[in-house]
């Protein structure tokens, strides 16, 4: 599975060059390989601090917000703070022919 989503750093602290796009109030693309009700794992080119929050915001199912499990340089795996609803994932555009690639509760 892949989709395209948004995905920006909920915080207010300075940052460096290298992450600035992250830290900005529309963030960078991310492609999410894998989501369920509680976590998703996305492709981010650089790495985050475990703790962080961010914000994901998916075509059709809007923005959700999450903290920062694990991250490396081209992998980002983050809990949600809210658990996201089937009905809510479902309406991510294209979503509703990958169902099978909703990770296991």
């Amino acid at each position: 599975m892949r989709i395209a989503g948004r995905l920006a750093v909920q915080a207010d602290e300075a940052v460096d060059a290298m992450n600035r796009l992250l830290y900005s109030f529309h963030g960078c693309d991310v492609v999410v390989r894998h989501i369920s009700e509680r976590a998703f794992e996305a492709d981010l080119p650089t790495e985050l601090p475990s703790g962080v929050l961010v914000r994901l915001r998916l075509p059709g199912a809007g923005m959700m917000l999450a903290r920062v499990v694990q991250s490396s340089p081209g992998k980002l795996v983050a809990d949600f703070v809210n658990p996201v609803s089937e009905t809510r994932i479902a309406k991510t555009l294209g979503f509703s022919r990958m169902q099978d690639a909703l990770i296991p509760a």
